[in-house]
């Protein structure tokens, strides 16, 4: 008889075999899932890594035709649990009938401790065992040891909040997804599916809200006046105390008021010191927010390399609610492993302070510590464990932000002074950073010194210029993504874990994307959201999803049974259905043909523009006798166009006809092609549209070189067709660039290959610096 244990993944199985059996323990497989096996204290371990979630609810079968189900009907269905994962329930049983005892070491937090219940379900079904729990937070050695010398009833509660997640998100989803795509296939053929989650909709309406503002953003003029003084031959400026003047006769006036002096006095000044104090240790929501903001790594690539960081035991578990270290916390023996190497200088700064003190927040999960570092690393280390392209990144951020906690705080000197120019007021400012502190180690928030001249009161300044300028106030910048999550922590909008996963999924959708750091909304997520805001408005509001965060965290802290919450929960959205049933000819009215469903988001290379028609969206559409362009408004709109019957067709979104074409394409590497009107080939406009790409002059006659480009060729001709052609490289990437040849004026050439260095030379082959 042996001891069974289950983790999360195969990853932290062999880790915690490795560490309980000192490195001597032997692999098998059962039903072809790895297994670790060592003796311990005389008795038989063996421990198995699960691969997430083995089961999972689903609706019964008899619920799976969208046509003939009325999607009401699921909100009062009880969906069924089934195992997914065959082959992982097939090796628990093997495993659960040969055991005295089972062990659930999966990850602490809701879905660890419910793919552990998930483990025990099966487990019972062929033995009646005792089922114990290991809880850590990082797979260090000491701590593992620890967790499995102490193990811990498992936690009933934590797992069944998991279940009425999995439950109300299930029913809400599958409800208002077929509801949504029924209607709009009412009026528009589509075969895409129009979703609809009780995360995702709201986190893509934080996103429309702010979309909404720029789009309806109506800019002010306003004035600034602004001087630039000199003292002991620096410069520096100042800002008149109005600020933004909004009244064009009132910055007038001060200007002509002030507009010939000379001077400026120095009328106040003061210098203080500020201190700016250390981050916060890092909880979930923090760490993802600084991935993106400092990192320019996406929620979920950060939330996944955290993970695989903690699975190599280089951090701990990168899913927690806490920014609080516990008073018992071993700071020393992390600084001492950080002692040498290239956190040195910071780890050694912090020992050799004294008594080492955090800067704590005030969140208490009471489920894990913050993030921080398990153990040194080189970024050799790390990149050879961690098989991602962010590892280090990540890893040199969490173990800064951990050293930066305990330093002490920045200190900047920051001056103030007013200015008398005429009898007007002008504010300066300046800050020069005194002592380092924390962002010594944290260079992810450096702030430049902002330098002033040595100047005391009553001293008298030249002006140098002063300016009068207008300007115009801008509208709200796009969300980024740290700012994204930001509102869905204060909002109650998923949680530590699964916020990563909603923003995915709203992208996935085609719903918005991410433009370097800020989140533009797609015209599918306006129109949808736009839809819904004004019919359903508390499908995108986050209220009710916040309320239904409430009840699951309810269900956890025992305050509620999984079947109150259930029922409570299952009340709320009726509700929200309610609405959505009843304004459903307006919501299809407001969508056919408008939204781009799922399927156009993953292939948008088939739809090509406007409908001039009927304003809906035009694509390709192919059937056995040939191909053409469609209207997305069919059958209400049955506008068409002729396509070309063969060749590649690639829509050129840049490019417009001249003749009121819809859209244009490219066939093949043959010609262009104006959708309406015909081949470009055919058409007096088409040099005015598609002028050549002009290398240099002919050699031959006074026309000029151009590149040509076909299916299986390119090679330069002469624009007035003399017969004088020259080759260029087949292969790699040909850019024609600006700068030219000093012997000849031809454009360089810039040919690009794979795993090659570019290369650049004129393409002149009877250039004069060629002989």
């Amino acid at each position: 008889m042996s001891i069974v244990v289950f983790t999360e993944k195969n990853k932290a199985a062999s880790q915690i075999a490795s560490i309980l059996s000192g490195g001597h323990f032997n692999r098998a497989s059962v039903e072809s899932i790895p297994v670790y096996d060592f003796k311990m204290n005389g008795k038989e371990w063996r421990i198995m890594g699960l691969a997430g979630h083995i089961m999972g609810y689903d609706f019964p079968e008899q619920f799976n035709n969208w046509r003939e189900c009325d999607p009401a009907v699921l909100l009062d269905t009880p969906p069924v649990k089934n195992v997914t994962k065959k082959p992982y329930a097939a090796a628990i049983s093997l495993l659960a009938s040969g055991a005295e005892e089972v062990v659930l070491a999966c990850d602490f937090d809701r879905e660890g401790e419910n793919i552990g219940f998930e483990a025990k379900e099966i487990a019972e079904r062929v033995a009646s065992l005792p089922v114990k729990r290991a809880r850590f937070s990082s797979l260090s050695s000491s701590e593992i040891k620890k967790a499995f010398s102490n193990l811990v009833e498992p936690d009933y509660n934590m797992a069944m909040s998991a279940e009425a997640r999995q439950i109300l998100d299930l029913k809400m989803g599958a409800a208002f997804t077929r509801f949504m795509t029924l209607s709009v296939r009412e009026k528009a053929r589509t075969k895409g599916v129009i979703s609809i989650g009780p995360c995702q909709t709201p986190t893509c309406g934080f996103v429309y809200e702010r979309e909404k503002l720029i789009k309806n953003f109506k800019p002010k003029d306003f004035w600034k006046i602004e001087a630039i003084f000199n003292s002991n031959g620096s410069d520096f400026t100042g800002v008149h105390r109005a600020g933004n003047i909004h009244e064009k006769e009132k910055a007038d006036e001060i200007f002509a008021r002030i507009k010939d002096c000379k001077t400026g006095l120095v009328d106040k000044k003061s210098v203080k010191e500020a201190r700016t104090n250390p981050p916060y240790p890092l909880n979930t929501t923090e760490f993802l927010k600084r991935s993106s903001k400092f990192l320019g790594v996406s929620p979920e690539e950060a939330l996944e390399t955290a993970e695989q960081l903690y699975l190599s035991g280089f951090t701990s578990y990168p899913r927690t609610e806490t920014n609080k270290y516990a008073d018992d916390f071993d700071f020393k023996s992390k600084l001492v492993a950080f002692s040498s190497g290239i956190y040195q200088k910071y780890a050694l700064e912090v020992i050799s302070a004294g008594e080492i003190s955090c800067r704590n927040g005030t969140k208490d999960g009471h489920d894990h510590p913050p993030i921080h570092p398990i153990k040194a690393a080189s970024k050799d280390d790390v990149e050879r464990s961690v098989r991602m392209p962010n590892a280090w990144k990540v890893y040199d951020l969490i173990v800064r932000h951990f050293l930066a906690n305990l330093m002490q705080p920045a200190i900047f000197e920051k001056t103030r002074m007013e200015i008398l120019v005429g009898g007007e007021i002008f504010d300066v400012k300046g800050s020069i950073l005194k002592s380092a502190g924390w962002l010594a180690v944290y260079p992810f928030e450096t702030k430049n010194d902002k330098l002033l001249p040595f100047i005391e009161e009553k001293d008298e300044v030249d002006v140098k210029k002063l300016k009068n300028t207008k300007s115009e106030t801008t509208p709200p910048k796009r969300l980024t993504e740290a700012e994204l999550l930001t509102l869905m922590d204060k909002h109650g909008i998923g949680t530590k874990a699964t916020a990563p996963s909603h923003i995915e999924t709203n992208k996935k959708r085609g719903y918005f994307e991410t433009k370097g750091k800020t989140i533009a909304i797609l015209d599918t997520g306006f129109t949808l959201m736009d839809t819904l805001d004004a019919t359903v408005p508390i499908l995108v509001q986050p209220e009710i999803r916040a309320r239904i965060e409430s009840l699951i965290q309810d269900v956890e802290d025992g305050k509620k049974s999984l079947e109150s919450a259930l029922e409570e929960g299952t009340l709320l959205i009726k509700k929200m259905y309610s609405q959505l049933t009843s304004s459903k000819e307006a919501i299809a009215a407001r969508m056919a043909g408008t939204i781009v469903d799922e399927q156009v988001a993953t292939d948008k290379k088939n739809f090509v523009g406007t409908c001039p028609e009927c304003g809906r969206m035009l694509h390709m559409i192919k059937t056995d006798k040939g191909r053409f362009v469609g209207c997305t408004g069919y059958p209400e709109c049955k506008n068409t166009y002729p396509l070309p019957k063969a060749g590649a067709l690639t829509v050129l979104r840049s490019q417009q006809c001249e003749k009121g074409g819809v859209a244009v394409m490219k066939v093949g590497n043959k010609y262009n092609w104006a959708v309406g009107i015909g081949p470009c080939f055919t058409c007096d406009l088409e040099k005015k549209c598609f002028p050549p790409e002009i290398v240099g002059p002919c050699p031959a006659c006074d026309g000029s070189m151009f590149l040509i480009t076909t299916k299986d060729s390119r090679f330069l001709a002469c624009t007035n067709r003399c017969g004088h052609t020259q080759s260029v490289p087949k292969s790699g990437r040909l850019t024609i660039l600006d700068r030219l040849c000093e012997h000849c004026g031809w454009h360089i050439l810039r040919v690009k290959e794979q795993k090659q260095d570019a290369k650049e030379f004129c393409g002149n082959r009877k250039c004069p610096g060629k002989r």
